[in-house]
Formats: structure tokens, C-alpha cells, sequence
């Protein structure tokens, strides 16, 4: 019983032995993984490194605008006519030729008016020229005079109730528009039109006020001459001497039936259509013409950068229709006028590489850049990998490889000009296509690199 004690008590210490052993090198090597896992994580907060190639790129320093593509050489047709327009035969976006008709006026209006002027003055010359020796023809002139004068003040009466008949439909008719368009720079527009023939009402419906009071004092003459029959004096004083006015307005109502038809000055594309079939001509513009093949920018510009702008500034143009290419461009002119419709200060941009010409179109969106300072394709890397020391000196971190491994290389370099994001710097250790680390200030010199789809 004593011997096999002893051979247990031996397989028991042996056993405690082989466990300090195991829990010993278990300690030592949890140490050991720690450490490693400190030291990549001092070098890889995120797990990975990224890097960037040392390339050309652009430095410059800009404002935004944004706006939109428009055919560069635009002619406006416009009118004097103030009737309805009855037909319009284009719309926006069609090639038309020199001497098309674009749109076609009402002329019933013009016609019942001028027929009533040319009776008017043709009734007041024949009674200018009976004789004023005859009694009875004396007589008959003073009667005459006096219904002339009356049916002056008819027409002038008439003529305000129209006017005002005109600007109440102007007003109702863009009033309309103005709450049913889609487009809030439409919608801006037609507002300022019907807020301008708002104001416009109640002085024309003044002139229909005075126009009537003259109307019935003429016609209470009228009326007292027939009764009292005046002398050859009086009847002198009621010739009225406006015969040269209702000239003038004969005129007018011929010209303007003269131009109820309004055909293209120019060959083109219609840009903008202003006119609407049993609208008006609004502020005498109907449609802008332009030629294709030209173009331009008509960009905006915020309040906050609209002072930092200049004519002669260099600029750059990107739209959908180019792709991703920056299109050259300059500007032309800046407007001191804020638009509400637009939210920003209108800048015309020219562009000034037409290889892209064929490739634009009329009203397509446009993303504008105008250069403060343009340094243009300088080798460069982003902001965030150049680091500093205590006494100013900047440097980079260069992805060196070392066997199956990257290792951050200390570089010294200069900064030459800091941009919006990228720096243009300088260095004789480093070459076009070396890898920078991105996240340099992260990192010392000899960190261990953990580059995403990169050995090491």
C-alpha cells in the first residue's frame, strides 16, 4: 500500500507541473497578441490605410453657380399691337425661316374702330366745309357741330371703356397663369404682370369717369344749342381742334392692323415663346429666336459671392449632355439686379472651347465653377496627408513596400499653393505614381501599413 502512495503522489506533481507550464505560455501568449493588436491599432484606427497616387491635379480656388445652357446670339420679336392674339403657329424648341408667320392678331376690334373715327372725321371736314354766309347753312353747322362734339366724347368714352375692358382681361388673364403655372420662375413672371395691370386699373377706370362727365356736358350742349340756336361765335368755339388727334389715332389702328401678322426676322430655333392664343403680347415681347451651333451660360450667383465676380474671370462649365469633362469658359457680365425667381445675381458666362458646341442644347442644366485663382494641373496631393512638425516643416508619408509588407516612409516636402482641397507640393523623393498615405497625420514613420486590396 505504501509504494503505490508514493507513485500517486509523483503523477501528481508532474501534473501540476505540465498545467503551470500550459497556463505560463498561454499568459505569455495573450501578452504577445495584445501587443500586436496595440500596435495595429496605434497604426490602423479604421482597419485599413488608404492611399493616393502622387499625380497631376487641378488647384484652384472658386465659386459655385449653377444655371443653365442657352443659344448665345437671341433676337426678341415684339410688337405694338395691344389686341388679342388669335393664333399662334410655333412653339418652343421650332426650327423656323426667315419670314414664317409665328402668330396671327384679332382684328375685329381695330376694324369697328377705325370705321368709327374715319366717320367721324369724315362727317367733321364736311361740315367744315359748308358755307358759313347761309343762314340755314349756318344753322345746319351749328347742329352738326354740336352732335360731332357729342359723338367725339361717345368715342372717347368708349375708347376708356375699352382700355379698361383690355387691362381687367390682362389682369384676370395673367392673374390665372400666375397661380396655375408649374414653374416657379413662370409663375414669378406672370405675378409681375398682373401686379402691373392691378395698378394700372384705377387710373384707367379715372378716364372712364372723366371721359363720361365730358361726354354729358357735351351732350347738355348738344341739347342747348338745339334750343337756344347760338350765334355764329359760340358755334365757332364748339369746332373742337382735335381733328389732328383723331388723326393720330387713325393712324395708330392702321399701323397696328398693318402688323397683325407677325412673321420671324431671322432664320432659327425658338428659344422662348411669350404669346398664347387669346392672350396679349406681354410687355410687347412674343418670342426670342436664336441660331443653333452658339451657345452660352446664364448662371446665378449667390448673395454671398456675387461681390467676388468679375467680367474676364476664367470659368468652367460641366453638364449631363458633356459628361464629366469641364468645359472653358470666361465671364462675360454680372448683374447688379438680385432675382427672386432664381435666388441669386444673373452672370453670363461665354464659353470659350466650342468643341462641345454640337453636343449642347437650349435650356439643358449647367454646374458653373468661376475661378478666384486658377493654378491649374500641378502635382498634388489632398490636404489630409500632409502633416506638419513643431517647427512648421511639412511632410508626407510614402507607402514603401518592404517583402510582403508597407511600410510609411517619412518625406519631407514643400508646400507651393493650397487650394480649395488639393495642395500642390514639392519634393525630390518623391516620383509621379508613388503612393501617398491618405490619413498621414495618423501615422509616425515605420508604421506597418494594412492597405485594403494591397499585400501587407
Amino acid at each position: 500500500m505504501k509504494t503505490k502512495t508514493k507513485k500517486t503522489k509523483i503523477k501528481s506533481k508532474k501534473s501540476k507541473r505540465i498545467k503551470k507550464i500550459i497556463l505560463w505560455c498561454a499568459v505569455l501568449g495573450f501578452i504577445g497578441w495584445f501587443a500586436a493588436l496595440r500596435i495595429n491599432v496605434d497604426a490602423n484606427t479604421d482597419g485599413y490605410d488608404y492611399v493616393i497616387p502622387f499625380e497631376e491635379r487641378e488647384i484652384s480656388e472658386y465659386r459655385p453657380a449653377s444655371g443653365k445652357i442657352v443659344l448665345h446670339d437671341i433676337e426678341a420679336v415684339s410688337t405694338d399691337v395691344n389686341q388679342k392674339i388669335k393664333k399662334v403657329y410655333c412653339k418652343i424648341g421650332d426650327k423656323v425661316n426667315e419670314g414664317d408667320v409665328l402668330c396671327e392678331f384679332e382684328s375685329v376690334d381695330l376694324d369697328e374702330q377705325i370705321e368709327r373715327i374715319e366717320k367721324f372725321l369724315a362727317e367733321r371736314k364736311a361740315a367744315d366745309s359748308l358755307s358759313e354766309n347761309s343762314s340755314q347753312v349756318s344753322m345746319d353747322r351749328t347742329i352738326q357741330s354740336a352732335q360731332l362734339r357729342t359723338e367725339s366724347a361717345r368715342i372717347a368714352l368708349d375708347s376708356a371703356k375699352k382700355a379698361y375692358d383690355d387691362t381687367y382681361d390682362k389682369y384676370i388673364d395673367y392673374y390665372n397663369r400666375c397661380y396655375s403655372a408649374a414653374d416657379q420662375a413662370e409663375s414669378q413672371m406672370y405675378f409681375n404682370m398682373y401686379k402691373s395691370y392691378e395698378s394700372q386699373l384705377d387710373p384707367v377706370y379715372q378716364q372712364i369717369l372723366d371721359a363720361q362727365k365730358a361726354y354729358e356736358e357735351a351732350k347738355k350742349s348738344a341739347e342747348q344749342i338745339l334750343e337756344e340756336k347760338k350765334d355764329s361765335d359760340y358755334e365757332k368755339n364748339l369746332m373742337v381742334s382735335g381733328v389732328e388727334e383723331y388723326e393720330k389715332q387713325l393712324n395708330k389702328l392702321k399701323e397696328e392692323k398693318d402688323h397683325l401678322v407677325v412673321t420671324a426676322p431671322r432664320s432659327g430655333i425658338i428659344a422662348e415663346s411669350f404669346a398664347s392664343e387669346g392672350g396679349y403680347a406681354m410687355d410687347g415681347c412674343l418670342f426670342r429666336i436664336g441660331s443653333l451651333g452658339k451657345y452660352k451660360v446664364e448662371a446665378y450667383v449667390s448673395s454671398s459671392d456675387i461681390l467676388e465676380i468679375k467680367p474676364g474671370m476664367e470659368a468652367s462649365v460641366k453638364t449631363i449632355l458633356t459628361g464629366a469633362d469641364q468645359i472653358k469658359a470666361k465671364v462675360l457680365k454680372v448683374s447688379d439686379v438680385f432675382s427672386v425667381a432664381n435666388n441669386g445675381y444673373a452672370v453670363e458666362i461665354e464659353l470659350t472651347d466650342e468643341a462641345n458646341m454640337d453636343s449642347l442644347r437650349h435650356n439643358s442644366t449647367a454646374m458653373v465653377r468661376i475661378y478666384s485663382n486658377y493654378i491649374g494641373m500641378v502635382p498634388a496631393v489632398q490636404y489630409d496627408a500632409i502633416a506638419e512638425d513643431e517647427s512648421g516643416n511639412a511632410y508626407v508619408f510614402k507607402a514603401v513596400r518592404r517583402g510582403t509588407e508597407y511600410i510609411a516612409e517619412k518625406v519631407n516636402v514643400e508646400k507651393i499653393y493650397e487650394g480649395d482641397f488639393f495642395v500642390q507640393i514639392e519634393s525630390a523623393d518623391l516620383k509621379e505614381g508613388d503612393y501617398v498615405v491618405g490619413n498621414g497625420k495618423t501615422h509616425k514613420n515605420g508604421d506597418r501599413l494594412k492597405i485594403k486590396g494591397m499585400a501587407g
